[in-house]
Order: C-alpha cells, then structure tokens, then sequence
C-alpha cells in the first residue's frame, strides 16, 4: 500500500519547526546561542568564556552577553560557565573557538574532542590560539570574536576544529597576534617540541604548507616591500612547490623593480622555509615524508625537503 503524500505546505511548516527549534524540540529565542568559546589557562586552572547572542538585547545596544568559570580541567571549566545561564545553552551556531596561548598538542586534543562532543551540529567552527594578553572576559570577548572573523574573512585563513586530529603528533593552528596579520602556531607532542609561534611572512608560509589559507598578504625584506597573491601549494616527492599567481609586489621604501622585488621574496621563503622545515623535523606536521613516500616508497630514507617558487 503507498503511503500518502504530504502536502507541499505542510511539508515546509514542519521544516521551518524543526530550524526554529533546533532540531531540538525548543524554540532558539528560549535558548542560549553560543557563537564563540574562549579557553585559557591560569596556572593550574583553566578560564572559559561564552559569548552568546544577547536576544533580548535593545536596539543599538551590543547583541552579546558573557558567561564565564574557572575549573582544575577545561571540561568542566565550560559546564560551570554554562550553568551559570538561565536557558538552555546551544552550540549549534557555534563559528570560533580559541586555545590557550600556551597549549601544546595535548590540550589542543583535550579541547578539541571536548568541542566535538558539544558542537558536531557547527561545521565552519574556526580555531585559533588566543594572543597572549591578560583578557578580562566580558570587555574582551567581542572584541576577539569580530578579530578572528576579521582575520578569517581578510586573510582566508581557516583552520577547522577537524585539523586538530589529523596527524598522531601534532597540529598547526592560526594564533591571534598582539599586532596586524596572524601568527601561525605549531603544537607538537611535549616530548618531541615545544609549541612554536611563527609571525609575518613565515607564518603565512606555515598556513600555505598546512593547507589552511590560499592568500598571501604580507611584508617582507625587513618590511621594506609588501606582496598580495593567490598561493597555492603541490609536492612531488621531496620538492614542494609554491604557485604565486597574479602576485601584486610593491616597494615600501626606495624604489625597486619587479625583477629585484621578486627575488627578495624569494630569499625570505627559502629563509622561512628553512625555519618550518627545521621547526618540524619530529612532527612532521607538514606531511613532507608522506609526499616523498608516495614517490620513493615507504622504506625510502627521507631527505631535506626543497622549496621551489613559481610566478605564474
């Protein structure tokens, strides 16, 4: 027997219940909607602050509101900054997230799984490393939301909570900057490196090898000259390949030609190259054993990876 056919209008009555609820059974307006979460570390203590959507904000007023707690754990950190609110809190809507600025491969995991567990329904979550000032939560907390989305949307850089558990060892993570631009951070186990901060043009060139932007905007030759170009990235074997397509060069100081200002970006890669290549050794965070593998067999003995630049 054929089951009968629901009406079209129905059909979209029920679909816009289910996206006002959540999913969930309740109404969004009764709930809390979480947007960012920001973790840090006080000694033995971890702090986490939730910036929630404040839907019962007055026009022209700001549209979010905090909730903060400490605990010995960051799990449990985020419960009592949770009931501390009168609703329901919802992650669903979830777009940021930040490590402590000191937290190595371990803590990323422990963070990152304690998110997985809590917002599976928020695919575009972006991760960052939090910068290393002395925050205070309820003055702060907007302020590095719309710094993380600024970054993001700016410099296309993305990191999703889903690269924290890619490799066995280690992850790489964009950091918040005391300046302009972003850092870059590589975490590694503790017992293999300690956690590594990179800035300016190196950390650009960390987030192009890990896969997670495809702009370089940046300084260089002692911020005497600057560069906009759409990267890309490719291997083969023991060679890795940066395509700089319709790179804009330009001279912040005497004038320079294309000529010269291309060959000074291309000794501050091969320097910061050199930096990550080095940096990396143990972790290989940037998969450069596996590319050669592909190429010389698993058993093959591994070699100093190159970098070659292509003006395309």
């Amino acid at each position: 027997m054929a089951m009968p056919k629901i009406p079209a209008l129905l059909l979209m009555v029920l679909l816009c219940s289910l996206l006002l609820c959540g999913c969930g059974g309740q109404p969004l307006s009764k709930r809390e909607i979480v947007r960012a979460v920001f973790f840090a570390q006080q000694g033995e203590h971890y702090s986490v602050c939730l910036l929630l959507a404040d839907q019962n904000a007055p026009e022209g007023e700001s549209a979010f509101k905090t909730a903060s707690a400490a605990a010995p754990t960051p799990a449990q950190a985020l419960e009592n900054a949770a009931a501390t609110l009168p609703g329901t809190v919802y992650y669903g809507l979830l777009d940021a997230a930040a490590l402590p600025v000191g937290a190595d491969w371990e803590q990323a995991q422990e963070i990152g799984l304690l998110l997985y567990d809590r917002v599976q329904p928020a695919p575009e979550l972006s991760v960052f490393l939090l910068d290393s000032a002395d925050h205070d939560w309820q003055q702060d907390a907007q302020g590095l939301y719309e710094r993380m989305q600024a970054i993001e949307d700016h410099y296309k850089v993305h990191c999703g909570l889903q690269q924290l558990f890619t490799q066995h060892a280690g992850c790489a993570v964009p950091a918040l900057p005391q300046g302009g631009g972003y850092d870059f951070t590589l975490l590694a186990q503790k017992e293999k490196a300690a956690p590594r901060r990179c800035t300016g043009l190196t950390a650009q060139l960390a987030a192009f090898l890990a896969g997670q932007t495809t702009r370089l905007e940046t300084t260089y030759a002692a911020d005497t000259a600057a560069c906009t170009a759409r990267a890309e990235v490719t291997a083969y074997g023991s060679t890795v390949q940066l395509h700089l397509h319709g790179a804009d060069l330009r001279s912040l100081a005497a004038p320079a030609d294309e000529a010269a200002l291309r060959k000074a970006l291309e000794a501050d890669l091969q320097t910061s190259f050199a930096v990550l290549t080095k940096a990396t050794a143990a972790s290989d965070l940037f998969h450069f054993r596996f590319w050669q593998q592909c190429i010389y067999g698993p058993n093959a003995a591994p070699k100093t990876p190159t970098l070659q630049i292509l003006w395309e």
